[in-house]
């Protein structure tokens, strides 16, 4: 979907959430909502401010918290508590999905995996109705898990040479003896 259409959609849900629980219509609403509709990654209530900010567009913290609240009472946000923190991060366009979170870098993506989500929907909870349900999976995305795997492999070549220096240095040391 192209930013402006995915733009103009979020703004059609917001509005209609508003309508529909007679909230007002404000112009730092509608900021957020683009802010958001431009995102990716999952994000925080401190990115919204700096983006804003980057923009040149003046808006309250309290105005950005209360707008996130409202865009995940409208299911237009998701939000996730990770070690203490709130973020939040675009709703998926399906009611039951698998997304995959990395804890490093925040990417985040939607998995199709058809068995899981067919298991989760057959599913009954007593009485309880369902109206969506989320499978998260927190981990580290294959950018991360290779970044990680370089990082481990230039540490232990290091540490390989630094050995070899060593002994080098005691060979040098022991022939000079």
């Amino acid at each position: 979907m192209s930013d402006e259409k995915n733009k103009d959609s979020l703004r059609a849900k917001l509005n209609q959430y508003i309508e529909e629980n007679k909230h007002r219509k404000t112009p730092e609403r509608y900021f957020i909502v683009d802010i958001v509709a431009e995102t990716t990654k999952r994000f925080d209530a401190e990115f919204i401010n700096n983006e804003l900010d980057k923009k040149g567009i003046r808006v309250s913290r309290g105005t950005v918290y209360n707008t996130l609240s409202l865009m995940v009472e409208a299911q237009i946000l998701r939000e996730h508590e990770i070690e203490g923190k709130k973020f939040f991060e675009r709703a998926p366009l399906s009611q039951t999905y698998v997304r995959l979170i990395c804890t490093q870098c925040g990417k985040v993506k939607d998995s199709k995996d058809s068995d899981l989500i067919s298991v989760v929907n057959s599913r009954k909870f007593g009485r309880f109705s369902t109206s969506y349900s989320t499978i998260i999976i927190y981990g580290l995305c294959s950018s991360c898990v290779n970044a990680k795997r370089k990082a481990t492999l230039k540490a232990k070549l290091i540490a390989k040479e630094n050995k070899l220096e060593s002994k080098k240095k005691l060979l040098s040391n022991n022939k000079k003896k």
